[in-house]
């Protein structure tokens, strides 16, 4: 079922609403990860360079959105990653001073990070897991239990793998993950699972392993409507969408990934689904259309930000005054 979505755009966050859930999409800033041709290895520079100027895109630098949703179910208000975060180590300091504006998008958009009552994990790399704590390791979320898949957890919390890692930058996937889940699994409030896994009713876990070991995307279901939220099954509005066989660097299993990528793929246009793109242009909403042996992105329309944002309400499980209003 396909449908068409009014999403009132503002300054770092966005609304619109999924069946009877309402939803909050927040920006955790850009990436800037520098030229194509060193992030799509397998692919030909020149046919990236005809696809990015033929798409008015620079070739030289990679921009990348970080779009954080958050769905109120009108009894839980859940958050689906979280950013690049703002430790002084990692976050920020590897990403720029462009990222790490979560959790003030966040409040600006009348959320406050204690209502928060889950927090799904697409997968545990820097941009979806290190803004769980802030600079001194304290909790973002503190009513918060934390979900990922179990594979996710088990690799990317192991010390251990540091040392055969290829250089720092990934040695620091490894530091940033444990620094960011240990916390809330030693509170007792971090939950692994597998493919199936629901998460609360209308919202269940698809496994698709290749990006990361436990890559996951997340089935989102109200009302007859489906939203398919993709994390990195696909960085690139251009790129991947219309060479889904290209590997993007970062993929653990390039193989697995673009198997996964074609299995969504099939499965969103077929089905007509919703697509929520964390790292498309903001706010990340659309739908996909086939085009030869790839697809072509058709972004949702959007409109001017009204007066005053609608009025729903999460459980809050936190004591903040947002209470998940206006989400």
């Amino acid at each position: 079922m396909s449908r068409t979505y009014d999403i009132d755009i503002n300054d770092g966050w966005a609304r619109f609403t999924h069946g009877a859930f309402a939803c909050t999409v927040v920006s955790d800033g850009v990436l800037e990860l520098g030229p194509a041709h060193a992030n799509f290895p397998t692919a030909d520079p020149a046919e990236i360079d005809d696809l990015l100027h033929r798409n008015y895109l620079p070739t030289d630098n990679v921009r990348l959105n970080q779009n954080l949703l958050v769905v109120n179910t009108g009894s839980q208000l859940i958050l689906f990653d979280t950013g690049v975060g703002t430790m002084p180590d990692l976050g920020v300091s590897t990403f720029g001073t462009h990222t790490g504006r979560a959790v003030r998008n966040l409040r600006a958009a009348g959320i406050d990070p204690a209502d928060i009552d889950i927090v799904a994990i697409t997968h545990a790399h820097p941009d979806h897991c290190w803004g769980l704590v802030d600079a001194g390791g304290k909790q973002l979320y503190p009513n918060a239990t934390v979900m990922v898949s179990e594979a996710d957890f088990t690799h990317w919390t192991d010390l251990g793998k540091i040392a055969d890692a290829p250089n720092e930058h990934m040695a620091d996937h490894y530091r940033g993950a444990h620094a960011n889940l240990m916390p809330y699994a030693e509170a007792g409030r971090l939950v692994t699972f597998s493919d199936g896994f629901e998460v609360v009713p209308g919202i269940t876990a698809i496994a698709t392993p290749g990006h990361s070991p436990g890559h996951t995307v997340y089935e989102i279901t109200s009302e007859g409507s489906t939203m398919i939220c993709w994390g990195d099954l696909c960085h690139h509005q251009v790129l991947l969408l219309q060479r889904p066989d290209w590997r993007f660097q970062f993929d653990y299993d390039g193989p697995a990934a673009t198997a996964q990528r074609r299995r969504i793929y099939d499965l969103v246009d077929t089905r007509r689904h919703t697509v929520f793109a964390y790292h498309f242009p903001f706010p990340g909403l659309g739908h996909l259309r086939p085009d030869g042996d790839g697809y072509t992105w058709v972004p949702s329309p959007v409109e001017p930000a009204r007066a005053s944002a609608p009025e729903t309400t999460g459980s809050g499980s936190g004591s903040g005054s947002g209470s998940g209003s206006g989400c």
